[in-house]
């Protein structure tokens, strides 16, 4: 039997934390630990883990590092396969893990295996697919991605350490994207399935804030030039700019976008440092994965449609 943790990654959200941890102990898999990681909070998270869940292992940061302290959760975890979930992420099952589990049994070389997002209304969230299909489509059929959804997947424990995890100079956005490319280099797969479904309880009349136009500008950068060879680097920048730009435009952020271009070019010398160009093979298999990605055109009328961007 596969050993199973589950690790939680908080931010100042202690009643959501507290949910999140009472939806781990429900399952009914013989799950070996339940892990709280903290990113330095200061709203009373880690006194309410120590007073009420005795049995959770606290993983307490001393700064907030955002995306990166899943690498704390995975690295203290004991288990061979670890589920990664935000705290305002739930499990809509008691079987959820359980299913994870099979979903890697069924695919022994999947380094990852993404879960279902559901909206708070209990429907797929849009906002959350970032696979290269169509989900009207696909939503209902497992299939190989090159994505990693961060806050609600499972991974492989030591195949996810030997990659190195999510780059910490990110913070948030596109630190999927990046251990996706590096996973996929190693020969690794990635899978999406409908087995599992959690539910995102995200507002969902919230907009993206002027950090996620900075963000996401300055780390496509960062993912082009740490994973791809200069031709392609160069494409992949061109489109993700274009993008982001019209994103930007739209929404009246045209300032968050141009500082994520200028502190994009002034991290170069950081991002080469740990280049890892992805091998011939490597972008093979991403023209395979991609075969049935909507054009460009499609995405940016279904991002304004839905109103994601």
């Amino acid at each position: 039997m596969r050993t199973v943790s589950i690790a939680v990654l908080n931010y100042q959200r202690r009643d959501a934390l507290r949910d999140a941890l009472h939806g781990a102990r429900a399952q009914r898999y013989p799950v070996l630990e339940i892990l709280a990681v903290d990113n330095a909070s200061t709203d009373g998270s880690r006194e309410m883990v120590r007073e009420e869940f005795p049995d959770v292992r606290l993983v307490p940061l001393p700064e907030n590092v955002a995306a990166a302290g899943r690498n704390a959760g995975v690295a203290a975890a004991k288990g061979d396969l670890v589920v990664t979930i935000d705290n305002d992420v739930r499990f809509t099952t008691p079987d959820d893990v359980e299913r994870a589990v099979l979903a890697f049994e069924r695919h022994p070389r999947a380094a990852v295996v993404n879960f279902t997002i559901l909206g708070p209304d209990g429907q797929l969230s849009r906002r959350d697919w970032c696979h290269p299909r169509d989900p009207d489509r696909f939503a209902e059929t497992e299939f190989s991605t090159d994505y990693v959804l961060e806050g609600a997947s499972a991974c492989r424990r030591d195949a996810y350490l030997a990659a190195g995890g999510y780059w910490q100079p990110f913070f948030i956005g596109h630190e999927g994207w990046d251990l996706a490319l590096r996973l996929l280099n190693r020969g690794w797969d990635l899978v999406y399935t409908p087995t599992v479904r959690v539910r995102h309880l995200v507002d969902g009349s919230v907009r993206p804030s002027s950090r996620i136009y900075y963000t996401f500008t300055r780390n496509a950068i960062w993912v082009a030039l740490r994973n791809h060879r200069p031709r392609q680097a160069a494409g992949v920048i061109a489109q993700d700019l274009a993008l982001m730009g019209f994103a930007a435009l739209r929404a009246g952020e045209l300032g968050a976008f141009a500082r994520g271009v200028r502190d994009g070019l002034a991290g170069i010398r950081e991002a080469l440092a740990d280049r890892r160009p992805l091998a011939h093979e490597t972008y093979a298999r991403l023209r395979a994965l991609r075969a049935l990605k909507p054009g460009l055109i499609a995405r940016v009328r279904r991002h304004v449609r839905e109103r994601l961007i």
